[in-house]
Parts: C-alpha cells; structure tokens; sequence
C-alpha cells in the first residue's frame, strides 16, 4: 500500500513541476499524454462547483474510506489486495486534497477528439481494487452455488 501512495504521490510531484516549467501538455503516445489538471471533485469532476469547504470533506471521507477498507478486510479475513488498492488510492488522492485542496491529475487517454478524463495512479489503483473485488465475489458466488 505505501509502495502505491508513494508512487502516486511521486509521480504526481514530478508532473506537477515538470509541467508548470515547461508546457501544459506532453505527447507521450497517440492516444496518451500527460495533461495537468486541478480536479476540485471527486470522480471525474462531479462536485467541483459545491464550494470551498467541499475538498476538506472529502478528505476526511477519503481517509476514513481508506482506513475503514483496510479494517474490514482484516475483521473479514477477505479481499486484502483488492481492498489494499482500493484504499492505496483513496489515502493518496486524499492527501493532495489534504495538502493542495484539490487532486493533481495527468493521465489523458484519447482517440481522436474523443477524450477520457484525466486521472492519476491513485485513480488507477482504485479501478483496478474494485475489478479485482467485483471478479472475486462473481467468482466467489459461483462457488457458493456450484456453478464452478
């Protein structure tokens, strides 16, 4: 889980000074660059226009949901890597909100005009914990039922 933090975080620095000295964008591939963008909400932008106090908010909700996960995998004896990723990227985005009020992201994936919001490691470990969990428990209900 620090490994996760530490990397976003890192990563996040990284692009922040990079791309406040050189450009506002970094071709990478022909459907990613990187991209700096202040997200003030949460999941792709919903409630960025909710006011100041909203990024205090979600940082206690995003430390207490990264905490909280990784309780309930140890009291349920399940889930522990899901629930690590899930909870890596919640603690990571809540500590920018902590320290900038708002979340750094860079990762543009595009094709075409068409573009996905940006995101960041934090984001990625987060999608990739529920893949991960939602996987398990289809699999998990499968076995319950015989099915497998």
């Amino acid at each position: 889980m620090l490994i996760i933090i530490f990397l976003d975080q890192y990563s996040k620095i990284k692009v922040l000074n990079y791309m406040l000295t050189h450009s506002e964008e970094l071709i990478l591939l022909p459907f990613l660059n990187f991209t700096l963008v202040f997200n003030s909400g949460v999941a792709f932008g919903i409630f960025r226009d909710f006011g100041q106090l909203v990024p205090h908010i979600f940082s206690f909700i995003g430390l207490a949901f990264g905490f909280g996960l990784i309780l309930w995998a140890i009291i349920n004896k399940k889930h522990y890597y899901a629930m690590t990723l899930i909870s890596a990227g919640a603690l990571g985005n809540a500590i920018d909100r902590i320290r900038l009020g708002v979340v750094i992201d860079f990762i543009d994936v595009y094709w075409q005009n068409l573009h996905w919001p940006a995101f960041n490691i934090a984001d990625i470990s987060i999608c990739m914990g529920a893949c991960i969990f939602l996987y398990n428990e289809f699999y998990e209900g499968k076995k319950r039922k015989g099915l497998k």
